[in-house]
């Protein structure tokens, strides 16, 4: 399997993206092609493919560490959506990578990315938790978070792929740069490194 997440979590080198590692072997980092400013993946280090490929009682657990993540990112950059382009078996739907990643994105109003989402998909399914994904989930999908009491799901089909990317980025006034590949966003991946880092070890001092 090549999978370019396992290659870095594996590699032995000084040097680590990684914000911080949680007790449930979930990773916080910030993500090349960072649109904004504290633009993070959290993700598990095992390779598992979607969140809802985790049972109920796991994801139970992630939720929860997710929240913590998205308050930290929040208190420095303003409001964060959740979101993840989940591939099921060999179908990648909206996603570019197999291993499961969550998008968390500052944008300046998270209900205009739930409209955009809404404009492609019509109206989401809405769910009590994440911990609702493994039932609602038969095929890829899209899930998103706008806020943290608001949770939906979308079947992907009709979503391009990069869309959570592509919708960002318009909101954010930069709508051709939304491809990671082509704009890395150096400046700010490094910015969300630097500056995380340093919020987690003051809330851990406190």
């Amino acid at each position: 399997m090549d999978c370019q997440f396992c290659t870095e979590f594996t590699a032995q080198n000084s040097t680590t993206r990684i914000i911080t590692e949680t007790a449930g072997g979930w990773v916080l980092l910030p993500t090349f092609g960072a649109l904004t400013p504290g633009y993070c993946l959290f993700m598990p280090l095992e390779h598992v493919d979607a969140a809802a490929d985790f049972s109920p009682a796991g994801l139970e657990r992630v939720a929860a560490e997710t929240e913590q993540v998205r308050t930290l990112i929040q208190a420095r950059y303003g409001p964060v959506i959740l979101a993840e382009h989940g591939p099921r078996d060999c179908e990648l739907g909206a996603s570019c990578c197999s291993h499961c990643h969550l998008h968390l994105i500052p944008v300046p109003d998270p209900d205009a990315i739930t409209a955009a989402y809404e404009k492609t998909g019509g109206p989401g399914l809405r769910l009590t938790s994440m911990v609702a994904l493994p039932s609602a989930a038969d095929g890829s999908y899209l899930y998103l978070s706008p806020r943290p009491a608001e949770h939906y799901y979308w079947p992907s089909a009709g979503f391009a792929r990069q869309f959570v990317r592509r919708v960002c980025a318009d909101e954010l006034g930069i709508g051709d740069f939304f491809d990671w590949r082509d704009h890395p966003f150096t400046k700010n991946h490094e910015r969300t490194f630097a500056e995380l880092s340093a919020d987690l070890r003051l809330t851990e001092a406190a």
